[in-house]
């Protein structure tokens, strides 16, 4: 799993994924994601439009670090998942603990609701 961020404003990154979210790629970047997500307390869109394969691994990283930041009182939305990894999130319901929307704009208006 490999991760690239960008600030978006004073309260905002977005973090783009890419690769595979399984045992191997979470172990090789959950640190960095906790450090560039989780720590700074700012309000994350993840883009997953470069996720390949998303296992338990993947989505257990996201959902913790969604929890982590909103004891800080921030929010994480998810966008773009390919087809595949949007099936994995619908079978297991993160939109109810995570947002998820299609695109950059829509996940930024998401955090603006």
């Amino acid at each position: 799993m490999d991760i690239e961020v960008q600030q978006l404003g004073e309260n905002l990154s977005c973090v783009r994924l890419s690769g595979r979210m399984d045992s191997a790629g979470v172990d090789k970047g959950d640190l960095r994601f906790s450090a560039t997500v989780v720590s700074p307390g700012r309000n994350a869109i993840v883009d997953l439009s470069g996720v390949e394969f998303l296992a338990s691994m993947g989505i257990r990283l996201l959902i913790t670090s969604a929890r982590a930041l909103k004891l800080k009182g921030a929010q994480m939305v998810l966008f773009g998942p390919n087809e595949m990894v949007g099936t994995v999130l619908d079978h297991v319901a993160i939109d109810q603990i995570i947002p998820v929307v299609a695109s950059q704009d829509q996940a930024i208006a998401q955090l603006a609701a």
